[in-house]
């Protein structure tokens, strides 16, 4: 996993959608996965953002949203559930997806060591 920017940690407390941003979760090189909490429910979710440079590029937000489309479609309990996605005012796109509780490969990895 990539170090996390400040800018990312920056955002917690900031509105994505009906969300409110609570924690970072980890960044990629395509974009940044937050824990977010519903405004109104209060449910827990995660929020992924695309990096402002793949977010200019229409061809990476048609990709993005795709693969969110194809998501909601495969319907299987080994693939997170994708439940909306957007912009946001200032044109970032996301994706909202359930919040899964666990450990991420990495720490797995190190507790239980590599798979065969």
């Amino acid at each position: 996993m990539c170090a996390l920017t400040t800018d990312a940690n920056a955002r917690i407390g900031q509105i994505v959608g009906d969300y409110r941003i609570t924690a970072v979760l980890g960044e990629g090189g395509m974009g940044v996965v937050f824990e977010v909490a519903h405004l109104t429910l209060g449910r827990r979710a995660a929020v992924k953002v695309l990096h402002a440079e793949f977010a200019a590029r229409q061809e990476f937000i048609q990709r993005f949203f795709q693969e969110a489309r194809a998501v909601c479609q495969i319907r299987h309990p080994s693939i997170v559930d994708v439940t909306e996605f957007a912009h946001t005012p200032e044109g970032e796109a996301y994706l909202v997806m359930e919040y899964l509780e666990g450990e991420s490969l990495a720490h797995r990895f190190a507790r239980a060591g590599a798979m065969p």
